[in-house]
């Protein structure tokens, strides 16, 4: 049985046009403001002017947290329909699952690695903070919500549903900014984290499949 092209693989794998513009239009963004963390960069002078602005309002803190099970939910129903309508394709479906907790570990080791302070930590401007020693840099929830929102994309092809997702996406990473819990460039930092990790995961499926033509057959058979 002939092998499957490794371009034909990786292509097959990656997203649709619209897909690809949402990808690479998130990346774009969040390079351009990685690129200025330092004291008295964009970065930092927009999340004090966010925190301040944002202070006493209700519901600052409680968004991400919906948005990020509003993502989890999507997630799980993505995996749920992939699995069962895509069987040729559930290798990719396993990877990135797999990416999402990838991502997520990642992120942790960064944090030990890079040891930044939360605003909250260094300036008087949030109510709650976390304790010192729960670092900044980057940030989890960032990463946790990109990663949902691309994982969704990739599986439900539907622009509504991409768009839906990256904007809940984007307005966790805003809340997590608005609570002064993270700077601009550690959800910044997040997104690409978390993007990133996904494309790795399904070029990663590619080669597997590309690798394994006959239990790629399979799977089409099991689903005929």
């Amino acid at each position: 049985m002939p092998t499957v092209p490794l371009r034909t693989a990786v292509l097959a794998a990656l997203p649709t046009v619209p897909q690809r513009v949402l990808f690479a239009s998130a990346v774009a963004l969040s390079a351009l403001v990685l690129v200025m963390p330092f004291p008295g960069s964009l970065s930092v002078v927009a999340t004090r002017w966010l925190v301040a602005v944002s202070a006493g309002v209700p519901g600052v803190g409680l968004l991400s947290e919906v948005a990020l099970v509003a993502l989890a939910a999507g997630v799980a129903a993505a995996i749920v329909l992939g699995w069962r309508r895509q069987p040729a394709n559930r290798v990719r479906v396993v990877a990135l699952v797999v990416s999402v907790g990838i991502a997520y570990a990642a992120s942790e080791s960064i944090k030990l690695l890079v040891t930044e302070l939360r605003p909250c930590q260094r300036w008087p401007l949030a109510e709650e903070c976390a304790p010192l020693g729960d670092w900044s840099f980057p940030s989890n929830h960032a990463t946790l919500a990109f990663a949902a929102a691309a994982v969704i994309a990739v599986l439900s092809r539907r622009f509504a549903v991409m768009a839906a997702a990256f904007g809940c996406a984007v307005l966790v990473a805003f809340d997590r900014v608005a609570q002064g819990a993270h700077y601009l460039h550690d959800v910044a930092a997040g997104a690409v984290l978390g993007l990133g990790m996904v494309v790795v995961a399904l070029v990663c499926a590619a080669l597997v499949l590309r690798w394994r033509p006959s239990a790629r057959q399979r799977e089409r058979d099991a689903s005929t």
